[in-house]
């Protein structure tokens, strides 16, 4: 369709706004990547396995329903956008102010501190890094909206771009669909809803 193309080439110009985005003391060491169709339907393959695969670590079977509805509501949203764009930082990269905001003392206590045995996207992280991404990300959602293209942030989409090797040397990444149709995909999803409802529930039952 025609409003797919436009959406791909808006995609270029979003990613000006990524570049151009304010960092923390002037270095940049965000990465972004607008994927091609077979790069997004790899990622959405691989949001898929890690479903899996957490469903298969977990007993409860109201985690294992809340797990599969909300991992695959966002596969298949984004398996139904024109586009996707991951964005990701050096997150491990401190900044060198030793400010105490990543939770350590100063920056070679950072550095040395063990990470985690983890699926997901392992800290710790700078917290100038992580400003300096979610300034990122947010301005190419700003500037996605202004063009009318639906789009939404999505956390699962970085983390199976990261799993793909994406972005080499990022970590985290975070995920951008756009879409353009005649209703905005990513909002009034009944599985969001449903898995919302469910991860309600499952807390209430922890905090008892």
């Amino acid at each position: 369709m025609r409003e797919t193309e436009a959406v791909k080439e808006a995609a270029k110009l979003i990613g000006i706004s990524i570049r151009t985005a304010p960092k923390s003391a002037g270095v940049d060491d965000i990465s972004y990547k607008i994927l091609s169709d077979s790069e997004k339907t790899a990622l959405v393959d691989e949001i898929k396995k890690m479903a899996v695969f957490l469903i298969k670590e977990n007993s409860e079977e109201k985690t294992k329903k809340a797990i599969e509805l909300d991992w695959h509501s966002d596969a298949d949203a984004i398996d139904k956008s024109d586009c996707l764009i991951i964005i990701g930082v050096k997150g491990r990269k401190p900044l060198g102010f030793n400010c105490g905001g990543c939770g350590f003392k100063g920056c070679q206590e950072f550095l040395s501190a063990a990470r985690p045995e983890t699926i997901f996207m392992p800290g710790p992280f700078c917290i100038f890094k992580l400003l300096d991404l979610g300034i990122a990300i947010s301005s190419a959602a700003k500037s996605a909206s202004t063009l009318n293209i639906d789009n939404r942030i999505m956390y699962r989409a970085g983390l199976a771009g990261y799993k793909l090797g994406l972005l080499n040397e990022c970590n985290p990444v975070l995920g951008l669909p756009l879409c353009s149709s005649g209703k905005n995909i990513y909002f009034d999803r009944k599985e969001k809803l449903e898995a919302k409802e469910l991860w309600k529930q499952i807390n209430s039952m922890i905090s008892k």
